[in-house]
């Protein structure tokens, strides 16, 4: 995350919790990302979801299924 902006953006890596569940995150810019790692792709509706938020803040993600996650954004992650 660039230190002029506190907005998120691609290749950043960030704490979030995610339906009560504290998690780090890293938006990459593939296409396929390994959520097991912890690496999600920027078209993911988590990354499109929080691509360009600040924290802190707070977002409900909509799923492809129809259900919401609700995702807080707690920090850059190192």
């Amino acid at each position: 995350m660039s230190k002029k902006s506190k907005k998120i953006s691609i290749g950043d890596r960030v704490t979030v919790v995610i339906n009560g569940k504290v998690q780090d995150l890293e938006i990459i810019d593939l296409p396929q990302g390994d959520p097991k790692e912890g690496k999600i792709s920027f078209l993911s509706p988590i990354a499109r979801a929080i691509l360009g938020r600040c924290y802190p803040d707070h977002v409900v993600v909509k799923l492809p299924n129809g259900n919401t996650v609700e995702c807080e954004l707690l920090s850059p992650s190192f």
